[in-house]
């Protein structure tokens, strides 16, 4: 029984601390039913930014996240005395990229994406615009074709298509990046 009494004595002492308001009751208080009434000031404050945000819509939302990510303006292939150069220029700071070479380009899906070329170059932009595409830009000799693959969840792929002798090594390439551009040169 002495370990009843000791609940008891517990339960008593948070009834008597739970009514200490320090005033007379005016009934039921709203912390009863809004625990967001139970913090220290006695209504919660909402700042402008908050008020803002929870008006907008989960679309509005994404679609001001997505401003401020780096969109595709242009892509281009020139030659240069080293080389190919295949530039990707875009309205914002350059994104960050992955590079492989690959056997087969994949694009939505999975499905495969046939391009012109005996070696596959895949550049894969991280933190894009979800609206980043292009159209092939004009080949040259050694780069026969660049085209989009897809772009999902803010990553855009690109393939790069270049003849290499059969049997070749897939050739040399360096990928820097210079303001808004990612530059891809490939060496001869």
């Amino acid at each position: 029984m002495a370990g009843w009494s000791n609940v008891a004595m517990a339960s008593a002492v948070v009834m008597v601390l739970a009514g200490c308001g320090g005033g007379k009751s005016e009934g039921p208080k709203e912390a009863e039913s809004d625990p967001v009434a139970a913090t220290s000031s006695p209504t919660p404050s909402r700042t402008p930014q908050a008020e803002a945000s929870s008006s907008r819509s989960g679309e509005e939302w994404e679609e001001e996240q997505a401003a401020k990510l780096p969109k595709l303006t242009d892509v281009e292939v020139t030659e240069t005395a080293e080389g190919d150069r295949v530039t990707f220029t875009f309205n914002a700071p350059a994104p960050r990229y992955l590079d492989s070479y690959e056997k087969e380009l994949n694009g939505a899906e999975g499905k495969p994406i046939t391009i012109e070329g005996s070696k596959f170059l895949r550049v894969a932009f991280i933190g894009v615009h979800p609206e980043s595409r292009f159209t092939s830009p004009t080949p040259n000799e050694r780069v026969l074709e660049v085209r989009y693959l897809m772009n999902f969840e803010g990553e855009m792929s690109a393939g790069i298509g270049i003849v290499a002798p059969d049997g070749a090594a897939d050739p040399a390439y360096d990928i820097s990046t210079e303001g808004t551009r990612v530059v891809v040169d490939i060496k001869e």
